[in-house]
């Protein structure tokens, strides 16, 4: 990636589908394998804002959150990583 301008955004995207996908695995998880389930709801309720309970409303929620942090990653990972180099990427 010599040379070329950084294209951490180009991957914000990707990552926030993959996310997305992460957490939906996650959400089913809870159905698939029904074990400590009020664990699992409070590890949901304390990672995500405004999750209540296994619903419909929930998801949607966790699932905008988990995409948004997806940019909130690549921003950070942008800013120190190209930070100070002219805009270029490292090796």
């Amino acid at each position: 990636m010599e040379g070329k301008k950084c294209q951490c955004w180009h991957r914000a995207n990707r990552l926030g589908i993959f996310l997305v996908l992460l957490f939906t695995l996650c959400f089913a998880w809870y159905f698939i394998h029904p074990v400590e389930q009020s664990m699992h709801l409070a590890s949901l309720r304390l990672a995500f804002w405004g999750f209540d309970g296994m619903n419909w409303l929930s998801f949607i929620l966790g699932a905008i959150q988990v995409y948004v942090w997806a940019y909130v990653l690549t921003g950070l990972w942008c800013l120190t990583h190209c930070c100070g180099c002219g805009n270029k990427c490292e090796k």
